[in-house]
């Protein structure tokens, strides 16, 4: 049987190749890279795995919005409607 946390390594993987450099083009909050690197320290994975949970709820919004509309893909980060936000 196939290991669950190495299935997430490697999709975590391929979607960085495949999307790494739009992904890279989104803007987060200022203070977004500190915040993160406070919760890694004090080992706070309750408010990490929300944060993953939260965007993968959104991304999940977002695809259901788009196919409701007729889109083929999502708006870019690029569009007038990127920077992701809340």
């Amino acid at each position: 049987m196939p290991d669950p946390k190495e299935q997430l390594a490697q999709f975590i993987q391929q979607m960085k190749e495949q999307n790494g450099d739009e992904i890279n083009k989104l803007e987060l909050p200022p203070g977004a890279d500190e915040y993160l690197d406070d919760l890694i320290a004090q080992g706070d994975t309750t408010t990490i795995m929300f944060m993953l949970k939260l965007g993968y709820v959104m991304g999940l919004q977002t695809g259901f919005a788009a196919a409701q509309a007729g889109q083929q893909t999502p708006p870019s980060s690029s569009s007038p409607f990127g920077p992701i936000q809340a």
